[in-house]
């Protein structure tokens, strides 16, 4: 780690997170182990509990601080911004799927890794995790709701049930690319969705 990093404790505090969320996508929560991300950031446990009071404010700062947001700025302000559904919704899977490489794919959706790890376990987690679907499933009833005032989306369209399963069904397909290893299944999977996605037009 650079001096600069080491003086500006901002600097130090994300490059602790970045490094945690790291580790949890690729061995989940409960693989963390606070002395690996010492090691990696090479920083000692003075440093790192200035920040972090233990594993669990550790992990909750991860989700508040990274997780959230990069769900925020890749799905939830993109849906904003939609004029058409289907056509924007199409195309925004269109860019995400060739912008995800075999790695990505292999390791999973992080938000939905640790849905399936934590919610059971730890209320704390389940809450905050909760907190962060209910955005992004908000961002797109909403968008659904604007296409059909528009008339753009059918009428008989239920925007709440439609976002409720498209995020479900987007997840679950990422989900059999971890366990396949391949990203035959997503494309094939894919095709489907978009056909689904294309019935809604008005």
């Amino acid at each position: 780690m650079s001096a600069t990093a080491l003086r500006n404790p901002d600097l130090t505090r994300q490059r602790i997170l970045d490094v945690a969320f790291e580790e949890i996508l690729l061995k989940g929560y409960q693989g963390l182990r606070v002395d690996q991300v010492l090691k990696i950031t090479a920083l000692t446990k003075g440093a790192f509990y200035h920040h972090f009071s233990s594993k669990q404010a550790l992990g909750h700062a991860v989700i508040d601080e990274v997780l959230k947001p990069w769900i925020v700025d890749k799905w939830v302000k993109p849906l904003k911004q939609f004029n058409d559904p289907v056509k924007d919704l199409i195309e925004m899977l269109t860019v995400a799927r060739q912008e995800i490489n075999m790695t990505e794919l292999h390791t999973g959706c992080p938000l939905n890794n640790l849905t399936q790890e934590m919610s059971p376990l730890d209320e704390s987690f389940r809450v905050r995790i909760t907190a962060i679907w209910q955005l992004w499933h908000d961002a797109l009833s909403a968008a659904f709701e604007r296409g059909q005032a528009s008339g753009l989306i059918r009428q008989d369209v239920i925007p709440n049930n439609v976002a409720r399963f498209l995020i479900a069904a987007m997840e679950g397909i990422i989900g059999q690319c971890k366990c396949y290893m391949n990203d035959t299944a997503f494309d094939e999977a894919g095709a489907c969705l978009k056909d689904y996605i294309e019935s809604l037009s008005a």
